[in-house]
């Protein structure tokens, strides 16, 4: 019943991912020229930028500041279950940083929340190249069990 349910989670999940790659990382952020007084928008030259400049500078600060309260949340998490406040999450979503390519028995993942897990289980893989795929962490038994969107699952520990 237990993998039913992660099943069903891991497949609403992952069509969740799909729906989550065509909007903004941070759609509450309305872009520097909303976000700005008139005159501090001049006064620090973005509106010398072209419409496409502008926007691509507005995309780089959605995707910045998504991933620092992402760090921020995983540390204050982190924090609590290290004071015995709460427990380990039971399910982490997050991406891996960079190219995924597969692992090699000792393989790390850097993910953008700032966490790194190490591989626990000495195999390999490898997979067609995919770029930052999203990761789901999951508390199973004594351990975790990482599912790599497109690259399969694994055994991890957390490192940091």
């Amino acid at each position: 019943m237990k993998k039913l349910y992660l099943a069903a989670f891991l497949l609403l999940l992952g069509a969740g991912f799909t729906i989550q790659a065509a909007e903004p990382e941070n759609p509450e952020f309305p872009g520097l020229e909303k976000a700005m007084t008139p005159a501090d928008y001049e006064a620090a030259g973005v509106g010398k930028l072209d419409p496409a400049e502008r926007a691509k500078l507005d995309e780089f600060i959605r995707n910045y500041v998504a991933v620092s309260n992402e760090r921020v949340a995983t540390t204050a998490v982190d924090k609590a279950v290290k004071e015995n406040k709460v427990s380990a999450p039971e399910v982490i979503q997050s991406r891996i940083v960079g190219p995924f390519t597969g692992y090699n028995g000792r393989t790390r993942f850097k993910l953008e929340n700032g966490q790194v897990w190490a591989q626990g289980q000495a195999v390999s893989a490898y997979y067609p190249k995919i770029d930052s795929p999203p990761v789901i962490i999951v508390k199973a038994g004594f351990g975790y069990r990482m599912y790599i969107a497109g690259g399969g699952n694994i055994r991890v520990s957390l490192i940091r």
